[in-house]
């Protein structure tokens, strides 16, 4: 998904105050979460507003900020105890073969509806939603690695049967998947009259916010176009605090669209947004005013996300028989001295000092520093543009009187560089990346376009050349990354064009695309962790090798929180953005003021 869902090897403590460069103590029952008290609201901002309320059809960050507050699986992750904890589940048993589990719900457990949530919900979201060909979703891409999707069952109202072909080293992170209401939606996942699956249209930005029936803390009470989001507090949310008050204790999260981080800084200055998710060139104007207007900031260490340049490697056509991509370029593409060439020759502590003001870390494989899998014996290429002239050399290039690039066969080297508008970090990694690249006599050009376009180029048409591309990058589990690396899966994004869907116009697949994807396959099947390190220890030298993502640097992720909220634990392990605060925000409350904002 892009967004839009996660670095270093020796990260700052979670959650620890910029201001102490020691980790505090480890927080005890007692201390975490502190019992709070009820009322009040929160308000957030961020760059824009949802473009969907829909789980399994939503991809975009500020979308995502928003379900995941909404919606909760059988399983979730704490980002204190960093540890895989139940949710909607009470419990679950393995079988010694590790092929059948065996899940037991919460009793009483309710949709906001106040309808019994049950056995036939989970039956229903996995067999009828993510196993459904009909509605593409990453989630059932998670389980692609397994010979068939598995068998689910409800043994009753509260007992769930998954019976997997194979172990499945990944099982308890993939229950985290949103569980849906079959009651409200049965009958939308299969065409209707006209032939269309209603699933499509429900629960988008036009639908009324009673009719969005939910299974998490927050229900939607309050959307407005341009404006905000209100979320109000589910009051059948199973959770409660050690007294069995029910949570969550705010009556209500508010998320703003602040168009702009200068608006949102303005704003969280002004004291309307109690949280602001920061640049790093914020740091030097905020730390000064951490005492004066009463808020702390942490540093989360390095982003769990990745930024990178890709080129299409696609050699798919279309039904017509044209190629996707000019098979000129597709060439220079695909071929290895050309993408190190682009490597050696990107600038990155150039672009750490210019443009996060030293705040960055330069980032070479898919998985971030922050993941337990993580290669510790790689380095990043180095910035060395003699080193990248004689690797273009070696493929054929060559250089006019005007240090132009041409390859073998006279072209002139030039290709459209595209990545979402409107964002100022990545307008200016684009325009140093071309100027670098100028540097090579290569001419690039720069074509931002709208974020639903750059997704229409990225997951329909694929018909782009490079592409600029933010994703999350897993903090906890690699098999979340699974499907860049599956010649089928929908992020497998630099060479897309699969059989399954182009037939004998597919594209073609390099030895060692088909040996990630049997890593990733190997390491999904063994339950040893040991091994499993071992292989996605080869799978990153593999990529870090053949280059398909030239990747740039992770910003330190930076975030404000007011002093006025109690049981506040910003982690990386949270996620991505606002999840960074707000994975606990149950148990947020005003520590003091007036209980209303």
């Amino acid at each position: 998904m892009l967004c839009a869902v996660a670095l270093f090897s020796c990260p700052e403590p979670q959650g620890n105050p910029q201001e102490n460069p020691n980790p505090p103590p480890l927080l005890t029952a007692s201390a975490y979460p502190a019992l709070g008290r009820f009322g009040g609201e929160r308000q957030m901002g961020n760059p824009s507003l949802p473009n969907s309320f829909n789980p399994y059809l939503a991809s975009d960050g500020a979308s995502l900020a928003v379900i995941y507050q909404m919606f909760q699986g059988l399983t979730a992750y704490d980002a204190l105890a960093q540890r895989i904890q139940p949710a909607l589940a009470e419990s679950w048993q393995q079988d010694e073969a590790g092929t059948v589990l065996t899940v037991t719900l919460k009793k009483d457990l309710k949709w906001s509806d106040g309808h019994p949530l049950t056995a036939k919900d989970v039956v229903f979201t996995y067999t009828q939603v993510i196993n459904n060909p009909l509605i593409p979703n990453n989630y059932r891409d998670f389980w692609a690695y397994q010979t068939r999707f598995p068998r689910v069952e409800a043994l009753d109202d509260r007992r769930v049967r998954f019976t997997l072909a194979k172990p499945f080293a990944p099982l308890l992170y993939n229950l985290m998947a949103p569980i849906l209401p079959a009651h409200l939606l049965a009958d939308d996942v299969v065409p209707n009259a006209q032939g269309k699956i209603p699933f499509f249209y429900r629960w988008g930005l036009d639908a009324r916010p009673q009719d969005v029936v939910v299974n998490g803390p927050w229900r939607l009470q309050l959307y407005r176009p341009g404006e905000r989001v209100v979320l109000e507090k589910n009051p059948h949310f199973y959770l409660k605090d050690a007294q069995g008050q029910r949570l969550p204790y705010l009556d209500r999260m508010v998320l703003l669209d602040v168009q702009g981080s200068q608006a949102a800084l303005l704003r969280f200055l002004q004291g309307e947004l109690d949280t602001y998710l920061m640049n790093p060139a914020d740091y030097d104007l905020l730390a000064e005013e951490q005492q004066k207007k009463d808020f702390t900031i942490y540093n989360l260490g390095p982003a769990p996300s990745s930024l990178f340049v890709m080129l299409n490697q696609s050699t798919a056509k279309d039904a017509q028989g044209n190629p996707l991509v000019d098979p000129v370029k597709s060439k220079w593409f695909r071929d290895l001295n050309f993408r190190k060439a682009l490597a050696w020759s990107m600038d990155k502590s150039g672009m750490i000092e210019s443009i996060y003001k030293g705040r960055a870390t330069p980032q070479y494989v898919h998985l971030n520093q922050h993941n337990p899998f993580f290669h510790t014996g790689l380095s990043d290429y180095p910035y060395d543009l003699a080193q990248a002239r004689e690797l273009l050399q070696k493929s054929g290039f060559y250089w006019n009187a005007k240090d132009e690039l041409f390859d073998a066969e006279g072209h002139r080297v030039r290709f459209e560089l595209t990545t979402n508008a409107a964002n100022v970090e990545r307008d200016a990694t684009c325009s140093l990346l071309r100027r670098q690249w100028r540097k090579l006599g290569i001419q690039v050009d720069y074509k931002p376009v709208t974020f639903s376009v750059l997704v229409q180029k990225m997951h329909d048409t694929y018909r782009w050349e490079a592409m600029m591309v933010g994703l999350a990058s897993n903090s906890l589990e690699p098999h979340f990354s699974s499907s860049r690396w599956r010649l089928d899966g929908r992020m497998h994004l630099f060479n897309m064009g699969n059989a399954t869907r182009f037939g004998a116009r597919a594209t073609q697949y390099a030895p060692w695309e088909q040996k990630m994807e049997q890593l990733y396959q190997q390491a999904s099947e063994t339950l040893d962790e040991g091994q499993r390190k071992a292989l996605y220890w080869q799978a990153q030298e593999l990529e870090y090798a053949n280059l398909p993502y030239l990747y740039t640097v992770s910003e330190a992720s930076l975030v404000a929180v007011s002093n006025r909220l109690g049981n506040i634990r910003p982690s990386i392990y949270g996620g991505s953005g606002l999840h960074q605060v707000n994975w606990n925000s149950p148990y947020h409350y005003l520590k003091f003021g007036e209980a209303g904002h």
